[in-house]
């Protein structure tokens, strides 16, 4: 069960878009918890509305899944984000590395992303994103 599920998750989030979003049900439990930088979401219904206003203003999201890591009833996905929106970056691709981990039994019911916040928004901003690519480079120089 743990190799089809995982399998289909990355199945579905390589190919998802407002359109399909009822294929998150297919690889979610009901009572599904998600949790990202900016969102804590209980239930199928809210991960749905939620992904439905996030593609809904996005000129286009996907993932290249780059490594899975699977144990007994949890995995890691690493994968990279590209996506564009009409209002950040002059609508120019973002690219965002991050990893999944998801816990599950029949379906997945915790999905937790660990993602730079810098790198997928704060650094495309304009004033701000100057002021942290400056501090990047102090930090790292």
């Amino acid at each position: 069960m743990t190799t089809a599920l995982i399998d289909d998750f990355c199945r579905v989030y390589q190919g998802l878009d407002k359109n399909n979003l009822s294929q998150l049900g297919l690889v979610y439990s009901d009572n599904i918890n998600f949790i990202d930088a900016l969102h804590n979401l209980k239930g199928l219904d809210q991960l749905t509305e939620y992904f439905s206003h996030l593609y809904g203003n996005v000129l286009y999201c996907n993932f290249d899944i780059e490594e899975v890591i699977k144990e007994k009833d949890k995995a890691s996905v690493i994968w990279t984000m590209k996506y564009a929106h009409s209002k950040i970056n002059k609508g120019k691709t973002i690219f965002v590395n991050g990893c999944s981990l998801l816990k599950f039994n029949e379906k997945i019911y915790y999905h937790r992303d660990f993602l730079d916040m810098g790198q997928m928004l704060y650094e495309h901003l304009p004033l701000l994103g100057g002021v942290i690519r400056t501090v990047k480079k102090r930090v790292t120089s």
